[in-house]
């Protein structure tokens, strides 16, 4: 809460079911949000495995070695 501007901060969160946050984003008040940012890592974090930066749904992902 930003008491001087009467606001509440935006934040997004990802959490797994097992109540553990895989993704956190806090923004400040004259930055947009990103839906299809968070649905692009939503589904990243589906795959279980490492996806690259700007990876899509349906691209490769990475090995680790």
């Amino acid at each position: 809460l930003d008491t001087h501007e009467g606001v509440a901060q935006r934040a997004t969160y990802i959490v797994d079911p097992d109540g553990i946050i895989r993704f956190a984003m806090v923004t400040d008040l004259n930055v947009g949000r990103n839906v299809k940012e968070v649905l692009r890592v939503l589904d990243a974090l589906q795959t279980d495995e490492l996806c690259p930066c700007n990876w899509q749904k349906g691209e490769d992902t990475l090995n680790a070695a």
